[in-house]
């Protein structure tokens, strides 16, 4: 019993370990930089290292170590398990950074049978393979299988019949076993060429989360430095928001009962005949989301609101700063500290749903999954929190432009009143067809007025564990950047005239 729990303990641990290495070549590519200003910029480093304390950079490279010491923490449990994943995962990212697409040719003598064996292919790493003859032959992949030879189709070949495979199309692979051997028999009175080529893939294809994870972390970190260097008045609003926002109680209470909530959300039972990890995505996603808002709606109203009536606002713009350039680093902090929430309570998500797999199967009596399956379902959620931070920052952009006039209360009210709309938007318009020309008109009005959120929303493409295509990522972006844009123009209007004495 205790080796049972023990090896379902390490199912989810190798999805969490690729987190983990790339948070950790995050680390250390940055600490690299670190040292090369500190030889070559010295005072360049000096502002690196303040950095360090604006509220944004602090918290990111302590979740970074964070899963840095998870992943060195793994790694002696993953090394020592039977079979290690270890050694599959290091030939995947091997194959992933060198991908081959070679092949080899044979001659065969007439009336001649031979045994052809293949020491760089690997079975389990062939894409696609193509046999090609210039005569016929007979081709067959025999693999010893208890002392016998495994009974395969035969695959006959000709001049104009050459024969293929593909691993997408869910057919057998040709070869059996761990070694790629060919048994070739020439009917020909001639010699034959038989041309084999392959094309292959990593092993593990899931393993491309490591370089995704890496791209999309050292991305954050090099354009926050970028903003940091090209906008610094701007990038010092926003490094104070972020401050102001850390230090207010929602945000340690809204990450604190954002992972409890979480990993409660493994064990809890939702009675829906074995789709319990279906619905622990949807419940994830809807909880990251509607905690990030209240992060941003609360500290929008103390960042503006707040300091426009503390008169705190009218210190800061009395040095050489501009109204749009205060606003537009409010906004930049909104978005950080949204970033931030999201990075902290989608990661716990993100580690949640490989455990939620395993502890599902075994509530089922099922077979325990693959590590494999655990990271399928969970790169599922990566459109989902993607897609969810782009709402995030459309209602950030509108919880500013309400904070420049209202409070705290009503832009709270606001906020959740325009993200509870603007999810019944579709619905909405569709039922005021065929009604009078009023409820028509208020129907319209609402569309044009407020964000169509339903377009951020993937959850039934997450629960079905359907890819959702980068285009409409990228078309979800521009809409949430072009009505952002718009939300902060109109905060731009009520604030410039605003009496801040």
């Amino acid at each position: 019993m205790p080796l049972l729990f023990a090896n379902r303990f390490l199912v989810p641990l190798p999805s969490i370990w690729l987190l983990g290495v790339a948070a950790a070549a995050t680390l250390a590519c940055g600490l690299l930089a670190y040292g090369l200003l500190r030889l070559v910029l010295p005072r360049s480093a000096a502002e690196a290292r303040a950095s360090l304390r604006d509220g944004f950079l602090g918290p990111f490279a302590w979740l970074l170590a964070t899963f840095t010491a998870l992943a060195a923490a793994i790694t002696p449990a993953l090394w020592s398990s039977s079979p290690s994943p270890l050694g599959q995962i290091g030939r995947s990212l091997v194959r992933l950074a060198a991908p081959d697409t070679s092949g080899a040719i044979v001659e065969i003598d007439p009336r001649s049978a031979y045994r052809i064996a293949f020491p760089r292919l690997r079975p389990q790493e062939i894409r696609e393979l193509v046999f090609q003859s210039d005569g016929p032959l007979i081709v067959r992949t025999p693999q010893p299988t208890e002392g016998l030879l495994a009974k395969v189709p035969e695959i006959e070949l000709g001049a104009a019949s050459p024969w293929s495979w593909k691993r997408s199309t869910g057919t057998p692979n040709p070869f059996l076993g761990q070694r790629s051997v060919l048994e070739v028999r020439n009917l020909g009175e001639v010699p034959a060429r038989l041309r084999v080529t392959w094309w292959l893939a990593p092993e593990q294809p899931e393993v491309a989360i490591l370089p995704a994870t890496f791209a999309v972390l050292a991305t954050v970190v090099l354009l926050y430095t970028v903003f940091r260097l090209a906008a610094r008045k701007t990038a010092a609003v926003a490094a104070a928001t972020n401050k102001e926002a850390i230090g207010q109680p929602v945000f340690p209470v809204a990450l604190i009962l954002g992972c409890c909530l979480l990993v409660l959300f493994i064990v809890l039972p939702y009675n829906t005949f074995g789709e319990d990890v279906k619905m622990f995505k949807d419940s994830g996603l809807t909880l990251v989301k509607v905690l990030a808002l209240l992060v941003v709606a609360w500290t929008a109203s103390v960042a503006v609101a707040e300091e426009v009536e503390g008169r705190t606002a009218l210190t800061v713009l009395s040095k050489p700063l501009r109204r749009w350039q205060f606003l537009l680093g409010k906004f930049a902090g909104l978005t950080l500290i949204a970033l931030l929430v999201f990075l902290v309570l989608g990661s716990v998500l993100l580690a949640g749903t490989n455990f939620k797999v395993v502890y599902d199967a075994r509530e089922n009596s099922q077979t325990d999954p693959l590590w494999q399956a655990c990271t399928a379902e969970m790169t599922t959620l990566v459109p989902g929190l993607a897609l969810g931070l782009m709402e995030t920052i459309v209602l950030a952009s509108i919880s500013l432009a309400v904070s420049t006039r209202l409070g705290m209360v009503a832009n709270l009210v606001v906020c959740f009143t325009v993200y509870t709309l603007g999810h019944l938007l579709p619905l909405i318009v569709q039922s005021s067809v065929g009604r009078n020309e009023i409820v028509r008109f208020f129907g319209r009005l609402l569309a044009t007025i407020l964000p169509v959120l339903e377009h951020f929303t993937v959850e039934a493409a997450v629960m079905r564990s359907v890819p959702v295509p980068w285009g409409y990522l990228g078309w979800a972006a521009v809409y949430a950047a072009l009505y952002a844009a718009v939300a902060l123009l109109v905060a731009y209007v009520l604030f410039q005239d605003r009496d801040l004495a």
